[in-house]
């Protein structure tokens, strides 16, 4: 199941980009390691605490979707349709959009950092902003009900790769990324990820790791985000509901383009 997980997280942090642009230049800075905080109650989104349908409700191996459930499960049906190619690692960088359509990368954060939450350790991957275009009339349809707000046949997108590694054999509760607060706009909660899986897992029950894959569209002006702060949900002990680490933050800055 890791191997699945981890194939797949190499494929949505490609984007599918079909070709790379090699006069495209990212300047290298590196990012300083990154510093979470408990995170202030005012940023923890109602509508993110439980982004999704617990498990245990599927009944099944063909559960009964909701509307949202069945998009992402069209989604990914297309996404395991289109055909690897080269990832897209630096700004100007294009490629084929993995719902059709294309794309080029904006902005990108190489993070490769790992940071411990309690029991968990999320290793943080990639953050990029990306701009698709011509993206077909089926793939808006169903990225318009994840996103809860329609689309056009262009948008520009916020992608964030990371797994989650349960280090110890106890039985924990987490339901991930909760919201993102960009420095400019409105804040986007969890909810509206359209990079979901239609099966969204919140139990890591002993030793097991699992990678997330999250899209959100940015509706703001591409040139004035220069950071986004994530917030994640608690952390708790599944058995018996209770809080281990409160709903945490980190703040991601974007690397600075020539």
């Amino acid at each position: 199941m890791f191997v699945f997980h981890l194939l797949l997280a190499l494929a949505l942090l490609g984007g599918s980009g079909s070709s790379n642009d090699a006069t495209s230049t990212q300047l290298e800075i590196e990012i300083p390691p990154l510093q979470p905080k408990t995170s202030s109650t005012e940023l923890v989104l109602k509508s993110g605490v439980k982004p999704f349908r617990a498990e245990e409700t599927y009944k099944g191996l063909k559960p009964d979707y909701n509307q949202f459930e069945q998009a992402a499960s069209d989604l990914q049906d297309k996404l395991f349709e289109s055909v690897p190619s080269p990832l897209l690692s630096e700004p100007g960088d294009t490629g084929t959009f993995d719902y059709g359509g294309q794309l080029q990368l904006l902005k990108a954060v190489p993070l490769k950092q790992s940071i411990e939450f309690g029991p968990l350790t999320i290793h943080m991957m990639d953050v990029q902003l990306l701009e698709a275009r011509e993206i077909p009339e089926d793939s808006r349809e169903n990225i318009s009900i994840l996103n809860q707000e329609d689309i056009g046949p262009d948008m520009t997108y916020i992608k964030i790769i990371y797994s989650v590694e349960n280090t110890t054999d106890q039985n924990i509760g987490f339901y991930g990324l909760n919201s993102i607060h960009p420095n400019t706009g409105k804040p986007i909660s969890a909810d509206r990820n359209f990079m979901r899986k239609p099966y969204v897992y919140h139990q890591y029950d002993g030793v097991v790791m699992d990678n997330m894959g999250y899209g959100f569209v940015y509706t703001d002006d591409p040139d004035k985000l220069e950071s986004i702060e994530l917030v994640f949900n608690r952390i708790y002990d599944y058995d018996t509901g209770e809080t281990i680490v409160e709903p945490t933050s980190l703040s991601i800055p974007f690397t600075v383009q020539p």
